[in-house]
């Protein structure tokens, strides 16, 4: 039995964990700021403060589930959006997106699945972090779930 660090196991049914460390440090960050311009921009802390509830409420509301019995993958990303499942055989490729500051500083990474369902593109997001470095354990993670890197199972991927 593997031992993930961004998933945990659940039968055949692998869950995505949630990121708390990276909400933690977002909500202080805006909580702080909120703070200092309280006396002078109440209106905008008070904006902030409903930011962050937002932020924490989608925390507990987000999901990534790839069940290896029913050969499916659930996602929601947000509480606005509803979840998603896609067959694990309309996977085609991961994305990673990096935000960049000021052109070289990297703000933050988000790696999506990419999967074709009748002809059209769709997309599910897997996870964020603040390095590249934490998106390929994450994508690597994801491949050995799936077993997408073996010859037989027909999803090799180039590299």
């Amino acid at each position: 039995m593997n031992n993930y660090n961004f998933y945990k196991q659940e039968g055949s049914q692998y869950i995505f964990k949630n990121q708390p460390v990276f909400i933690t440090v977002l909500c202080i960050i805006f909580l702080i700021v909120a703070g200092l311009i309280f006396n002078s921009v109440r209106i905008g802390s008070y904006v902030i403060f409903a930011v962050v509830a937002l932020i924490v409420l989608n925390f507990f509301t987000k999901k990534f589930i790839i069940d290896m019995d029913r050969k499916t993958i659930t996602g929601k990303h947000s509480i606005f959006v509803p979840a998603r499942t896609y067959p694990i055989d309309n996977f085609r490729n991961f994305h990673v997106i990096a935000t960049k500051y000021m052109g070289f500083i990297t703000t933050n990474v988000m790696l999506s699945m990419y999967f074709e369902v009748d002809g059209k593109e769709k997309k599910l997001t897997i996870g964020q972090a603040l390095t590249q470095k934490g998106i390929q354990k994450m994508v690597n993670e994801t491949e050995d779930i799936l077993n997408v890197n073996t010859p037989e199972n027909g999803h090799q991927r180039p590299l």
